[in-house]
């Protein structure tokens, strides 16, 4: 049986946890490739499948994007950004010839790598360019907040509604990609960064969209979200987290599950693994100290519970992450 540490509550009054912030956080956001690909027509571009993030803004004329999940290409218009949270694989970009034959793999390489200059595949000037990035999300569980986001989202910067934030961002990722100065690649990966934080709040702000973020703007269960991101070592319960939103037990663990897409306990459990995670990989603090501070009183509890939600002990993680 899992015991948690019972202390008292450490949360201030009033205090307003950032959890977008944390997660990001917590995740250890990382670039890898950011850079801009220069076509001319016929071309197709492949990738193999990856876990890595992708972040597509259209500088000049068109691509198609095309998965197999999907029944219908994502057509981008120049501006628009398509983010691409849960990784690359079974799919490709294409300039719209028909039949769409390969012409060119990318590939990217283990660990960092910096593209400050451009990447031209036609010896022609080219007729569709496009920003690339792709970025590495930490292995920690990723839970439901940031599974909310759709396989792919796709924001027209043409559209109505569209927030001019974004809008912005990408212009100034096309323009330094197509005129690269000092630090490009840093900058350029700033902006991406930026991009999938307005994504992200963009998704937040969807009332009618799945379970997941929209919770964060849930008056009712936003102060449970907060409260878990600001003391996951707390001994928490679905009673204690009740009362700080204001609302039975029964009617909590139901719009709980609603509005986020799990259990108040699931939750509770996902985040203490994802924060032990990075506590075991950018720390020398002792696994049993760790246990401790995100609330497990038994050391083996915790080993248990991080191994299954991680699928390596805590030991076999910090190795993994100082490699």
């Amino acid at each position: 049986m899992v015991t948690h540490v019972n202390r008292e509550k450490t949360v201030p009054e009033g205090e307003d946890v950032d959890v977008l912030a944390s997660l990001l956080d917590v995740h250890r956001l990382t670039t890898v490739v950011a850079g801009r690909i220069d076509l001319a027509p016929p071309w197709r571009l492949d990738s193999e499948p990856t876990d890595l993030v992708s972040i597509l803004v259209q500088a000049v004329g068109q691509s198609y994007l095309v998965r197999k999940e999907d029944a219908e290409p994502v057509v981008m218009n120049p501006g628009d950004v398509v983010i691409q949270l849960r990784g690359v694989g079974g799919g490709y970009i294409h300039d719209g010839s028909d039949p769409a034959t390969t012409t060119w793999m990318l590939t990217p390489k283990p660990g960092r790598t910096a593209t400050p200059a451009p990447l031209r595949l036609t010896p022609d000037n080219p007729a569709s360019s496009f920003v690339c990035c792709l970025m590495r999300l930490g292995d920690a569980p990723r839970g439901p907040l940031l599974d909310s986001l759709p396989a792919v989202t796709h924001i027209s910067t043409r559209a109505s509604g569209t927030s001019g934030q974004i809008w912005r961002v990408a212009e100034m990722m096309i323009s330094e990609s197509t005129s690269p100065g000092p630090a490009s690649t840093r900058l350029m990966s700033r902006l991406a960064e930026v991009l999938l934080i307005l994504a992200l709040r963009r998704q937040a702000n969807d009332r009618a969209g799945k379970p997941g973020l929209r919770a964060l703007a849930d008056p009712l269960i936003a102060p449970a979200i907060k409260a878990i991101h600001a003391d996951p070592g707390q001994h928490w319960s679905v009673a204690s987290l009740a009362a700080i939103c204001g609302l039975s037990r029964s009617a909590f663990a139901a719009r709980f599950a609603e509005t986020v897409g799990e259990a108040p306990h699931s939750y509770l459990t996902g985040w203490r693994m994802a924060t032990a995670a990075k506590m075991i990989s950018t720390t020398d603090t002792t696994v049993d100290r760790i246990a401790e501070m995100v609330g497990y009183r038994s050391e083996a509890a915790f080993r248990r519970a991080f191994t299954a939600a991680i699928h390596r002990t805590p030991r076999e993680y910090r190795a993994h992450g100082r490699r």
